[in-house]
């Protein structure tokens, strides 16, 4: 029990962004004491962690059904980006898999004279999205506008739209979409 409670002490300790010796202060213990006890060397008793626990601040049943092999990757390399091309625009969407359901974050490149298509997109949900560098021409139902990097946009659902990039230089584009 106490090999447990010393890894859970590390973890939640870490993620609250404290050092052992801040716990310490926190809980009115020895900056040793928690030392001692995320090494396992000794096993705290009730009143002892959740004394420590007060300094985090979290309950004591919250500290035993804290979850951390429950936890799913957070972050991810562009290596790891699901990617495509799709009507000249290279697209690496922000997913856990290609079937994860919520929406998609995406990363898109618009190279100079590349466009989303003649038919006009269509989202089952609101879409926006900020233009990080160059400049985009976008259309949102009878709505047209030239986007400069640091300008953005909302499409609300059903509403049809188009991005172009109309220049002779590459233009990105962060957009959230939601997924079908």
């Amino acid at each position: 029990m106490s090999d447990e409670i010393a890894v859970r002490l590390q973890k939640v300790r870490k993620i609250y962004g404290l050092s052992q010796r801040e716990l310490a202060k926190r809980a009115g213990v020895t900056n040793s004491s928690v030392s001692m006890i995320e090494q396992g060397r000794v096993s705290p008793s009730l009143s002892s962690l959740e004394k420590l626990l007060k300094g985090i601040p979290m309950s004591t049943k919250d500290f035993f059904t804290i979850d951390f092999n429950d936890e799913a990757d957070c972050f991810f390399r562009s290596y790891q980006m699901f990617s495509r091309t799709n009507k000249a625009v290279d697209c690496y969407h922000l997913l856990r898999d290609e079937n994860d359901e919520r929406s998609q974050l995406s990363y898109e490149v618009y190279e100079p004279g590349s466009d989303t298509g003649e038919d006009m997109l269509v989202d089952q949900g609101r879409s926006s999205g900020f233009v990080v560098q160059g400049k985009l021409n976008v259309i949102i139902s009878s709505q047209i506008d030239d986007l400069d990097a640091g300008d953005g946009f909302i499409v609300e659902a059903g509403h049809p739209y188009r991005l172009r990039n109309l220049t002779d230089e590459k233009a990105i584009l962060v957009i959230n979409r939601p997924r079908h």
